[in-house]
């Protein structure tokens, strides 16, 4: 008897995984990305699996403050600064860059340049110094934020 319920409870749950059109392991995997709304922001928030941020080869660097020298040769002191790697432009062309806000959790938020120099770009607008930015990786962030796959 007892083998009886054994079959009948193997059946059932066989049935159950079967009409739901997913296999148990594809239920239990994650998206690689997706989309995170945040309040208080025009822009959602991107969140990676590991693995994602894995095959992207995803880094960042911190935002910091460094002495630069503008196109005209004009030295400054203290400037704002993130790697030139880690500006994107929208649609619009307005700058942005990805910011770090948790683990595996970017949020693209909006940046004025003032120039280019070297491989850094100098801001009069940006993150707070120490704030970690997307340096690769970046346009598959934008991407997945525009819901644009790169497949045809």
């Amino acid at each position: 008897m007892r083998f009886k319920v054994l079959i009948a409870a193997g059946i059932v749950l066989a049935g159950a995984t079967a009409c739901s059109g997913a296999t148990a392991t594809e239920k239990a995997v994650a998206p690689p990305a997706s989309v995170v709304a945040v309040v208080g922001s025009p822009v959602p928030a991107v969140h990676l699996s590991s693995e994602a941020a894995s095959r992207l080869g995803l880094s960042t660097a911190p935002a910091r403050l460094a002495d630069a020298t503008s196109p005209d040769g004009v030295r400054t002191a203290h400037r704002l600064v993130i790697p030139y790697s880690a500006v994107v432009y929208d649609r619009d062309g307005s700058s942005w860059t990805y910011a770090e806000t948790g683990a595996l959790t970017y949020l693209r938020k909006p940046i004025t340049v003032d120039f280019i120099t070297g491989d850094l770009a100098v801001l009069t607008k940006g993150p707070a110094v120490g704030t970690k930015v997307v340096t690769v990786g970046s346009p598959e962030l934008l991407g997945v934020e525009y819901d644009i796959s790169g497949e045809e």
